[in-house]
């Protein structure tokens, strides 16, 4: 089981797991086994997040459970995974498991194919896909990948870009797309103004900022960005909104003992009764009956941490 509640404050943020922001990492693609970390650490990586960086993990054989944020689910040979900067994620390997770990600074994604880099600039949730027996595409890439990474060879960097390049745009193409995604290839204009206002709303949910205040930062009217919204995310921009602010209530509620009061407090409300009302609205529990659901899976005590 992963068991990983901080006693207090914020769920950890790493360059790579067990390592410290501050710490000097210069390459902008670092590779590894998964053995060579988890390993270290009796095959549980606990749950952490990183700001700036993005993971591709391929698991090539054994198995692995696997939190997402507030989501479980268990990975095995074969499957490959993108998780997103601020996605909280964690595993517990199997003892055989073999597998790359890919960790590549946001500030590379200048350096892809625009549609790769636009797909992976807009994704704020973990995306898994299952790679096809007798294909061996991603795979191959990924080992080309590796096996550049220890080399130090010339061109070493181009190389690299190029290989992750390829593996990221077939992982994205066999995860496939939503039917939003393909609507939103025809509207690049409206795309950029949504991947815009994604990035104001990761910046000021916890200020409670309103659809005004988006609006008048993005230069266009509230209307209009609800429109926007509707038509490129198939939702109103308040129903974004309220998603984000419920993902870091999840996140908080599971891998914190703060307080229900705290995290409203966190999360720009001025009011723990208020919270509670949102968030039992949009989850159909409130967040202490929430917590003890997810105590129950996680394996936490949750004792008298609850408020």
């Amino acid at each position: 089981m992963l068991r990983s509640r901080p006693t207090a404050g914020d769920i950890p943020f790493f360059r790579l797991y067990g390592e410290n922001l501050d710490s000097s990492t210069p390459e902008l693609i670092h590779c590894e086994s998964i053995a060579e970390r988890s390993r270290l650490h009796n095959w549980e990586i606990k749950p952490h997040r990183h700001h700036g960086l993005f993971q591709l993990l391929w698991l090539e054989e054994g198995n692995a459970l696997c939190q997402l944020d507030d989501v479980r689910a268990e990975l095995q040979g074969g499957m490959a995974l993108i998780v997103p900067q601020h996605c909280v994620h964690g595993f517990h390997f199997s003892a055989d498991a073999r597998g790359l770990v890919v960790t590549v600074a946001y500030s590379l994604l200048s350096s892809l194919s625009i549609s790769i880099s636009q797909d992976l600039g807009r994704l704020s949730l973990a995306k898994y896909c299952h790679l096809g027996e007798g294909d061996g595409r991603v795979e191959a890439a990924l080992r080309d990948l590796n096996a550049e990474y220890l080399t130090y060879g010339v061109h070493r960097e181009a190389l690299m870009t190029a290989l992750l390049s390829v593996a990221l745009g077939w992982l994205l193409r066999l995860s496939g797309q939503s039917a939003a995604d393909r609507e939103m290839t025809t509207l690049s204009r409206g795309r950029q103004h949504i991947a815009r206002f994604i990035r104001l709303v990761d910046a000021g949910y916890a200020r409670q900022a309103g659809l005004d205040d988006y609006a008048s930062r993005m230069g266009i009217s509230t209307a209009h960005l609800n429109a926007l919204c509707r038509q490129v995310a198939g939702q109103s921009a308040l129903s974004i909104i309220h998603a984000r602010t419920l993902r870091e209530a999840r996140r908080m509620l599971v891998y914190t003992s703060v307080s229900v009061r705290g995290i409203a407090d966190a999360l720009g409300f001025s009011d723990p009764a208020y919270f509670t009302r949102f968030f039992k609205r949009h989850t159909g529990m409130s967040p202490r009956d929430f917590r003890v659901r997810a105590a129950v899976w996680t394996g936490e005590d949750v004792g008298g941490g609850l408020p």
